[in-house]
């Protein structure tokens, strides 16, 4: 892996955790997320599932942005990276729509042999993916086995991408994603969301994508969402939503 100052990482990580819009989050925001959250799966008729938003599972935020996308813009493919809470929603999703399809990559094996038979369909893949090293110019990360390449070359595009894996690092986190995501994303209809966007590592990445789309020119909106954590969403202009 490559090396990076530790004390400025944490500095950085730091300031952001007790920013005023974190902090509004944590101690405000979060409860109004989880109350409208919990309205919108009795809504949507989902209330039988249980979801549970605590430690380092997704937070209300991240749960109830989830649900409102999945049920206003109506994606027809997605990808989660890191399997979860979130992964009920996509299933639930999945299982109601029959023209939408899933895949989900997990790196840890006994959580995925745990909760595997909880997501048995014809139109969502759950897969295990360890990990394996790979280079991104002078940067060495970890990222998933799985095939990317056949995804592209098959010519697949993704609607919605919720990037929560794998486990965080230091500097430039989950950097292996933007080897592909150009590549695999409709170019018209697309939303991207970050997992704890207050960190450093993942501040790098999606600074580093974002070089990356603006050098082809495609066009975006980029906005953040403030619970007990942060997300961050890049996406077309008609995946955008108001929260």
């Amino acid at each position: 892996m490559s090396k990076y100052p530790l004390k400025i990482h944490h500095i950085k990580t730091i300031i952001n955790q007790f920013s005023p819009k974190m902090l509004y989050g944590l101690f405000f925001k979060e409860r109004i997320y989880q109350s409208n959250f919990q309205k919108l799966l009795v809504q949507k008729d989902w209330h039988d599932l249980q979801i549970k938003p605590r430690g380092y599972a997704a937070n209300c935020s991240l749960l109830y942005f989830l649900l409102r996308v999945l049920h206003e813009k109506e994606p027809t493919t997605t990808l989660e990276l890191g399997s979860g809470q979130t992964t009920k929603l996509f299933f639930r999703y999945i299982e109601e729509n029959s023209k939408a399809e899933a895949l989900v990559l997990e790196e840890d094996k006994d959580w995925y042999e745990h909760i595997k038979n909880d997501f048995l369909s014809d139109r969502f893949s759950y897969e295990y993916s360890p990990l394996q090293e790979l280079v991104i110019e002078d940067k060495h990360v970890d990222w998933y086995s799985y095939n990317f390449s056949d995804i592209i070359n098959q010519g697949k595009k993704f609607n919605l991408v919720l990037i929560d894996g794998p486990k965080g690092i230091r500097r430039f986190s989950r950097l292996g994603i933007v080897k592909y995501l150009y590549d695999i994303i409709d170019k018209d209809n697309f939303l991207i969301i970050f997992d704890d966007s207050s960190r450093k590592g993942e501040e790098d990445t999606i600074e580093y994508l974002l070089g990356i789309f603006d050098e082809k020119e495609l066009q975006y909106t980029k906005y953040d969402l403030y619970g007990s954590k942060k997300q961050t969403c890049i996406a077309s202009e008609n995946y955008t939503i108001d929260i």
